[in-house]
């Protein structure tokens, strides 16, 4: 089934297709959860928040602020938005005493599994489809992937932070005795 991003695939050369594939895939999951997020009653950064911790089974805040690029402020709002929506609970950390970690509501978890159900049985059906050594292979590559996907992403995120860092300022004269 060719998507709205087709561009006659079949003529480009493979990294191309690969990519554009890798990119349409993207592009799908991008879609799934502004979809879950509405089905849910949340913003689209709410519902990113609710799949990373739901893919952790906990996080800090902190954890959770990096990965979103929050402040602590932004995503000390955040999470007393999700708590108040019932999505996600905090409890005590149980190696730091001074960090909560949160997790999600069971309901949350169940609605958001019926949410991607589909999905993921059409996906188990296609690998079990696969002999063993394509298995292999696919999983080798989208391992890769990942890696390098979420490596690029921590660095553009790290130029991003540096970008908007505040520039330090040598104090104003005569402001200060």
């Amino acid at each position: 089934m060719s998507g709205p991003t087709d561009r006659g695939s079949g003529t480009l050369p493979v990294n191309e297709r690969i990519r554009d594939l890798l990119n349409r895939r993207t592009a799908a999951a991008d879609r799934h959860r502004t979809a879950l997020g509405r089905l849910l009653g949340l913003d689209s950064t709410e519902a990113a928040a609710i799949l990373y911790v739901g893919r952790s089974g906990q996080l800090t805040p902190g954890e959770l602020g990096r990965l979103l690029g929050l402040t602590s402020g932004g995503v000390t709002a955040l999470v007393q938005r999700l708590e108040r929506a019932g999505h996600v609970r905090r409890h005590a950390h149980p190696r730091d005493g001074r960090s909560t970690l949160l997790s999600l509501e069971p309901e949350t978890v169940e609605r958001a599994s019926e949410c991607y159900a589909p999905l993921v049985a059409e996906l188990d059906a296609m690998i079990g489809r696969l002999t063993e050594a394509e298995q292999a292979v696919v999983l080798r590559f989208l391992e890769r992937a990942a890696e390098a996907g979420e490596r690029h992403a921590e660095e553009l995120a790290t130029q991003a932070d540096e970008a908007h860092a505040r520039p330090i300022a040598p104090p104003a004269p005569g402001m200060w005795a």
